[in-house]
């Protein structure tokens, strides 16, 4: 692989890192919790933005989502800030019911 690719590729994992701390900080301050993170090194991404946060927050009884949209925002505009311009970010989060795991195995009776 040339050396300036590798250059670019450890560029983005060290940009990602520091995005997905910020990303941490913001996350703390809407839920109160602290939020762990995985930064991922995608392959290609033609058509893809540049860095993606996704997010699942277990919310039984709909308590959560004005929280969500309000961090959704946040972060997205910590994202935007900490990306170049020619770099596109996205983020998502999904509220889930019911018990994490719940939906895994086979049901045998």
């Amino acid at each position: 692989m040339p050396e300036f690719v590798l250059r670019y590729k450890r560029g983005c994992a060290a940009q990602a890192d520091q995005i997905a701390l910020a990303v941490q900080a913001e996350a703390a301050k809407a839920f109160g919790m602290e939020v762990v993170f995985e930064t991922k090194v995608l392959g290609k991404n033609s058509g893809l933005s540049t860095f993606c946060v996704t997010g699942w927050v277990t919310d039984n009884e709909d308590k959560l989502q004005q929280k969500v949209v309000f961090a959704q925002a946040e972060i997205l505009a910590t994202m935007q800030k900490l990306a170049y311009q020619d770099q596109s970010v996205e983020c998502w989060w999904q509220r889930v019911k019911g018990k994490w795991g719940g939906a895994e195995g086979l049901l045998t009776r």
